[in-house]
């Protein structure tokens, strides 16, 4: 691989250094991110709350309003139904709660995997609306493509309105009020790229802003602070990009989320060692808290999860933190089992191929977990991936993760004739493929993805945001990085690199024996640094090298330290002069 800096130019750098008053080194990685001007980098570097534009302006807000008001006021029953992921539970719960609040008759139904399938399906409609009479429907984070499902509800005389970030794949029904900006043509508005939990925020915000005009007492007491932190789970854990209104709801969302959590989210807290704190990090959530709520649905049973972030019994949040964590363990040993699994298929069949697509029936190949196996495949493997597992019906659904440069949903389209179901985002989707078209599907799959890696580069770059010098690994450095977080999708964290320098002693492996931990001496202490599943790739005591990392704080018995996470190390190579 190699390793490229990224560039900016040097007046540019220089005026954003002026006039932010900030390290030329800050400056550097904010112009190298594309900002040329003081307005956008401030906006971008200190995010207020104040930026979130009025929900109102979002296309079909006042008529979802207007709709959702009436049936509060006139004691209407609503049914939400919500995907079983952190972005669809969190929604979930972020809407019941402020309808809720509001007065309003509502109550929730999430799809199982084994006999709801995905999204807004007749099976989940089924089993939500037997037990009462309902006027409305909200459908979070599913409902684009539901087309018979809206045509049903229709006939019922059930009002829908679909909440969701989906990209439609075909015509849309009429029927439902929709709260998707991708089904808009301005492609520049700042909550385009927002998932579920931040629509199903800016819903509230614009139900408690209506109310709150017509002299609502109950509206005028609700601080939207308070679902922040919702807003934020989904936000990170869904990938989407950290920009615009998707930057400020994850960054505050972090903060209240740290400091003042919910009864539910304090139980999740104990159950996988996290600290309460303000700083919290994005892969707190990702890494920790995502795949704890993940892993109920992963295994069949989402409402666990959704009880779990309603309720405000701090015994009952212990008990079923607890539940979700039994539930994350099992998921975590399936995950091994596949993991092995995929691997020897991918290399055995997979090699040459420019994709992965590995299926299997048999315990491991749960349906629930194919999606974390695709992504570690396609991370490690550096191509895209799917993983299928073999249903009762015969079928194999499963998920899809993709790699740089790669549209898994323009790839699928080319293969619509083989699929029963289908849908996503450009990194990652989820499918079903027909009964007895597993071998065109693979091999429509396998040339799509050739069809768009022949038109992009093929040469592998690793992209340094800055080299520095060892004595500049400092508090100060790693702070001023921190300006730019949370990171994700969109905001890359920054990769630095250090030159010609020898580990202060041999790398020692941890954990399972696939990580290792070193240490490079600067300024006569000893820098630690940590290498996940590189225990493969130890480098050597006795020879100078150039290494790859993330700078990051390390916690350890409320100590905190600097770390250096490894990316990517190469022997230095000693240039002529």
């Amino acid at each position: 691989m190699i390793w490229q800096e990224r560039l900016a130019d040097k007046g540019i750098i220089s005026q954003l250094s002026n006039d932010l008053s900030v390290s030329f080194f800050l400056a550097k990685l904010l112009a190298a991110r594309g900002f040329s001007n003081h307005a956008e980098a401030e906006s971008f570097l200190r995010p207020k709350l104040a930026h979130l534009q009025d929900p109102f302006d979002i296309e079909n807000m006042q008529r979802a309003v207007s709709k959702i008001i009436k049936s509060i006021d006139e004691q209407q029953a609503i049914l939400l139904v919500g995907d079983y992921d952190v972005d669809g539970i969190s929604s979930v719960a972020i809407v019941q709660q402020i309808i809720s609040k509001l007065g309003g008759n509502v109550s929730f139904v999430i799809p199982r995997r084994k006999d709801g399938g995905y999204g807004l399906s007749k099976a989940v409609l089924s089993r939500g609306l037997k037990n009462k009479k309902y006027s409305l429907v909200i459908a979070l984070d599913c409902g684009t493509n539901s087309k018979e499902e809206a045509d049903f509800l229709e006939n019922q005389k059930i009002d829908l309105i679909v909440v969701d970030h989906h990209q439609s794949k075909g015509d849309l029904s009429s029927f439902p009020i929709f709260l998707n900006p991708h089904l808009g043509k301005d492609y520049e508005v700042p909550w385009l790229n927002l998932c579920t939990t931040g629509l199903a925020f800016k819903l509230s915000h614009a139900l408690v802003k209506a109310l709150r005009n017509e002299g609502n007492e109950i509206a005028l007491k609700i601080s939207m602070k308070e679902f922040l932190p919702l807003s934020a789970l989904g936000t990170l854990a869904d990938l989407v990009p950290l920009k615009n209104e998707n930057r400020i709801l994850a960054k505050f969302g972090l903060k209240h989320l740290g400091n003042n959590p919910s009864p539910g989210i304090e139980a999740i807290f104990e159950e996988s060692k996290i600290i309460k704190t303000t700083n919290l990090e994005s892969e707190d959530v990702t890494f920790k808290i995502a795949p704890m709520i993940n892993a109920c649905g992963r295994l069949d049973d989402p409402g666990v999860a959704t009880s779990l972030l309603l309720e405000n019994d701090p015994q009952k949040c212990k008990l079923l933190a607890r539940k979700m964590s039994t539930y994350n363990s099992e998921r975590r040993a399936i995950e091994a089992m596949l993991t092995d699994e995929a691997v020897k298929l991918a290399e055995d069949e997979f090699c040459e191929e420019p994709a992965i697509v590995a299926c299997g029936k048999g315990k491991c190949w749960n349906p629930g977990v194919v999606g974390i196996v695709a992504g570690k495949l396609a991370n490690s493997m550096r191509k895209p991936c799917l993983v299928l597992a073999k249903t009762e019906e015969d079928e194999y659904r499963g998920s899809g993760r993709g790699a740089k440069g790669i549209n898994l949903v323009n790839a699928l389209a080319e293969c619509e004739e083989n699929l029963e179901h289908w849908g996503g985002h450009p990194v990652a989707v989820g499918l079903t493929v027909k009964k007895g078209q597993l071998k065109n599907f693979k091999k429509s799959f396998l040339r799509a993805i050739k069809k768009q890696a022949e038109l992009n580069d093929l040469v592998q770059y690793l992209k340094i945001d800055a080299f520095v010098e060892l004595k500049d690994i400092n508090n100060t450095l790693l702070e001023e990085i921190n300006q730019l977080s949370p990171f994700g999708q969109g905001n890359h964290e920054p990769i630095l690199a250090i030159q010609k320098i020898k580990l202060a002693e041999k790398p020692r492996k941890v954990g399972s024996g696939e990580h290792f931990q070193f240490g490079i001496k600067s300024m006569g202490q000893i820098i630690s640094g940590i290498a996940w599943r590189m225990a493969d790739n130890i480098p050597p005591t006795d020879q100078e090298i150039d290494v790859a990392f993330r700078l990051r704080w390390n916690t350890w018995n409320q100590r905190r330290s600097l770390q250096m996470v490894l990316v990517e190390w190469k022997l230095h190579i000693k240039t002529r002069k």
